[in-house]
């Protein structure tokens, strides 16, 4: 635990360092979604690709870990559907509740610490796994958000082109594509990613940090979807790896990416459809600081 701890310091160093910045004014408001959009479109794509094109990863592998990914936040809405009608919410809460179990933060906050703990094979892992959990963030979770809303709608065209639109869908993608294929990336193109990749660790704990808010509001809902995210999570996670049989990098993948804290994404689609963002900030950053103090125990264990 001691080693874990060691290693993860200076990514945690990291995020603090984004909290503090942000409660001194050096990084304003915006400054996160601004930061947020960099990592999306440019760092984390960079990351993926490379990752997942230079990996030892075979294809049932690929199609375990994204059925893993994509089955995990799909259960855990049903059980959150419950939940919110047990508690009798009003829409735009129940309506985050439901979709933050689904929208798990696996690339900002668990990249980094799998690339330092377990390097680009881990990362290509996790990679597959994100592409099913990625896949129903960014589809579902999205019409979800719009039945919630004020302007409630069946949304599927705007869900779809959602996913067509996201640069790490597109990143996985094409990276398995190169994998599978055989292929080898020429020099050039490995010296531009490269960098760029690198520099992916410190930006995304940066702008997780800038997003933690203290304010915490309606206490019960909260832990609620923080429970379901993050402890339902690891149970569903524990549930399909015993399932599998799955070991070693994959068992790892599936079994953290499970337990992962509530996305950031969740606060833009509570914005974007009308729904409780007071709600949706306090349990991201709830969920965040839950996930710190539980993923060196997920490291020292797998």
């Amino acid at each position: 635990m001691a080693a874990v701890l060691s290693q993860s310091l200076p990514i945690l160093t990291w995020m603090v360092a984004g909290f503090l910045f942000r409660q001194a004014r050096i990084l304003r408001p915006d400054d996160g979604h601004t930061m947020a959009r960099v990592i999306i479109n440019a760092t984390l794509p960079s990351l993926l690709f490379l990752s997942l094109a230079r990996a030892e990863l075979a294809a049932g592998s690929i199609l375990i870990l994204s059925f893993c990914g994509a089955a995990i936040p799909l259960v855990l809405q049903a059980l959150a559907r419950l939940a919110a009608r047990a508690m009798r919410l009003e829409k735009p809460v129940a309506g985050v509740l439901v979709i933050s179990p689904m929208v798990s933060n696996i690339g900002f906050f668990l990249v980094p610490f799998f690339l330092t703990f377990y390097g680009t094979e881990g990362i290509s892992r996790l990679a597959a796994f994100d592409l099913g959990n990625s896949l129903v963030g960014n589809s579902y979770a999205y019409y979800t958000a719009t039945r919630h809303g004020p302007h409630a709608s069946s949304a599927w065209q705007a869900a779809l082109k959602r996913v067509l639109a996201l640069p790490t869908f597109w990143a996985n993608i094409l990276g398995i594509t190169v994998n599978l294929a055989g292929l080898s990336l020429p020099a050039w193109l490995v010296q531009i990613l490269e960098p760029v990749s690198k520099a992916n660790g410190p930006l995304a704990m940066l702008t997780l940090g800038a997003f933690i808010e203290l304010r915490f509001s309606r206490w019960k809902p909260m832990l609620v979807a923080v429970a379901l995210r993050i402890a339902g999570g690891w149970l569903a996670g524990q549930a399909l790896v015993a399932a599998f049989g799955l070991q070693g990098l994959e068992r790892a993948a599936v079994a953290m990416g499970a337990a992962m804290p509530i996305g950031i994404v969740v606060l833009v689609y509570a914005s974007m459809e009308g729904l409780d963002t007071d709600f949706a900030a306090g349990a991201i950053s709830l969920s965040i600081l839950v996930a710190l103090a539980i993923t060196p125990f997920l490291l020292a264990a797998y």
